[in-house]
């Protein structure tokens, strides 16, 4: 989502969604505060019961992003929210609120049934 920006908005901030297989990739660049955070929750808006959000590219998170990352994860109604994340910003925001394990943070993008692409070796 790229447009008018918002007064405080990070002019690097960045939401896109994409697909993978099954699932629906939503990644985020930039910084997810209480400007930002509720263009995260119109992207989510109308996606499946299977969604991948990609925090790698995000360098700040506030509580507004948490609170739009929790909606989600309590609306998903037995679908899979999963959480690609390894800043320190927002691996530690995670923990201080005791989300870390309902989020389930991992470092990489791993989806199932999804091939790893060929490693090409330098000659």
């Amino acid at each position: 989502m790229k447009g008018g920006m918002k007064m405080g908005q990070d002019p690097d901030f960045a939401v896109d969604v994409g697909h993978d297989g099954s699932y629906e990739i939503v990644t985020v660049r930039g910084e997810i505060d209480l400007v930002t955070a509720p263009l995260i929750r119109k992207a989510f808006t109308g996606l499946g019961s299977r969604i991948v959000i990609d925090l790698r590219a995000v360098g700040f998170m506030d509580s507004s992003g948490l609170a739009v990352l929790l909606e989600q994860k309590g609306r998903m109604n037995g679908g899979e929210l999963r959480v690609v994340a390894n800043g320190p910003a927002v691996l530690r925001l995670f923990e201080l609120a005791g989300v870390s394990d309902l989020l389930a943070p991992t470092p990489g993008l791993s989806l199932p049934g999804r091939k790893a692409k060929p490693k090409i070796k330098a000659s």
